[in-house]
């Protein structure tokens, strides 16, 4: 995967940007955030789920949204003023978790039904991608489904090209699990997989 030549944010980074403002790309009230969810959703798909992870969860709009579709949903994030607003946000839900971590090193253990992984990955090293990568798949459950939204275009502070960083994430998990849905727009890919039944 090629490099960006620009200096990738990190924790330190997304931490200081919710510090700045808490809500940074306008994830509560973008008609593009709006759209990106509704297919996000989409790549869901309509079953209800025991147990969901969602990765980098930010101010909790997304988990919002996830929220109906799971029975338990665990959301982590490593920015500690973005989970608190997060929790702020979702108060009157039930049956949600926040919890703070960097990924992977703390990628939580058990396993999920449901896996959400949006706009993350071109964030990590290769390494940290790969172990990722590895530690989402053992993970998810026989039959459950891993969903990935991130962007195709590049921008200023992504460790890798978003569209490498992306097609590589399908790539492996293509290997061994079952294509549900791709959806490709002009600024971002959905695809959704399924874990083969034991």
């Amino acid at each position: 995967m090629a490099r960006l030549p620009r200096q990738a944010i990190d924790a330190a980074g997304f931490e200081t940007k919710f510090q700045d403002n808490i809500d940074p790309w306008n994830y509560a009230g973008s008609r593009f955030e709006a759209f990106k969810r509704s297919v996000l959703l989409q790549a869901c798909g309509h079953r209800p789920y025991a147990r969901g992870l969602e990765l980098a969860c930010a101010i909790g709009e997304t988990t919002k949204a996830l929220r109906p579709l799971c029975l338990n949903l665990l959301a982590l994030d490593a920015s500690p003023t973005a989970l608190e607003e997060a929790q702020r946000r979702t108060a009157n839900l039930t049956r949600v978790e926040f919890r703070q971590g960097l990924l992977p090193d703390d990628l939580p253990s058990g396993t999920f039904d449901l896996i959400v992984a949006s706009e993350i990955v071109y964030y990590l090293p290769p390494r940290d991608m790969e172990r990722l990568l590895i530690g989402l798949k053992q993970r998810l459950a026989a039959g459950g489904r891993i969903v990935l939204l991130h962007h195709t275009r590049d921008f200023g502070d992504a460790a890798f090209r978003p569209s490498m960083a992306q097609a590589h994430c399908v790539h492996f998990l293509g290997q061994s699990m079952v294509l549900r849905m791709r959806r490709n727009t002009m600024q971002f890919q959905a695809v959704a997989f399924e874990a083969r039944k034991r």
